[in-house]
């Protein structure tokens, strides 16, 4: 080890390195002067090799220092994701759906929740053999096209019955027209035009009952 030049002063070898140091043989040993000796100590070139293992020779391990002046920003609390269904996007639902009946429309919030109360659909249903509880209302609240893949994905769907919404598919089918039913897999779907304009068109009413006619055999 190279030499090292040192000021040493018997208390601060105490504090520094309380283990006791053993010098190489054939090196200049250094006596402590008495505590209550005034004379200073003079300086000497001391070559000294401690134990590998010894605990000064140990180093420890490196704590970084905050910068100062700034204290760390707490870590933000990670929570799960949760990823929103196509289905809680875009459509509201409600009804029993006891025979898998969807009516599907395009409303504002206020009207669709007073749907099944509506006496002109009650009476469409009746008509076809079907109660409120069997039917699933549901309101496409994006107005966009409802996607058929969606609605037999999150709702168990036999029938469609559309009023004024529209339905795309990547599934083979014949052209969608209003009155026409069409199989789509192997679910009819019906479209006809919105329930307010129906309710005043005797001729649209007309045309929707001979469509439901061939669905449901009434």
């Amino acid at each position: 080890m190279a030499g090292l030049e040192v000021d040493i002063s018997a208390e601060f070898l105490k504090n520094f390195i309380p283990e006791t140091v053993y010098l190489v043989e054939g090196e200049i040993p250094v006596s402590a002067p008495e505590e209550t000796s005034s004379v200073p100590v003079q300086p000497v070139e001391v070559h000294t090799e401690l134990n590998a293992t010894s605990p000064a020779t140990v180093a420890a391990p490196a704590v970084p220092e905050a910068p100062v002046g700034k204290t760390p920003a707490p870590a933000l609390p990670k929570f799960p994701k949760k990823e929103a269904s196509p289905l809680q996007q875009k459509y509201k639902i409600t009804g029993q759906n006891q025979k898998g009946v969807a009516i599907l429309v395009t409303l504002p919030d206020d009207e669709f929740a007073q749907l099944p109360q509506l006496q002109f659909l009650q009476k469409i249903l009746s008509a076809i053999g079907l109660r409120p509880e069997d039917v699933a209302y549901v309101n496409n609240v994006s107005g966009s096209i409802a996607l058929f893949e969606d609605l037999l994905q999150h709702l168990q769907v036999n029938y469609i019955i559309s009023f004024a919404s529209r339905i795309d598919t990547a599934l083979p089918h014949e052209k969608f027209t209003l009155y026409n039913p069409v199989t789509v897999g192997n679910i009819p779907v019906v479209f006809s035009q919105a329930l307010n304009m129906l309710e005043h068109n005797v001729e649209h009413k007309k045309l929707l009952w001979g469509a439901l006619q061939k669905v449901f055999t009434v």
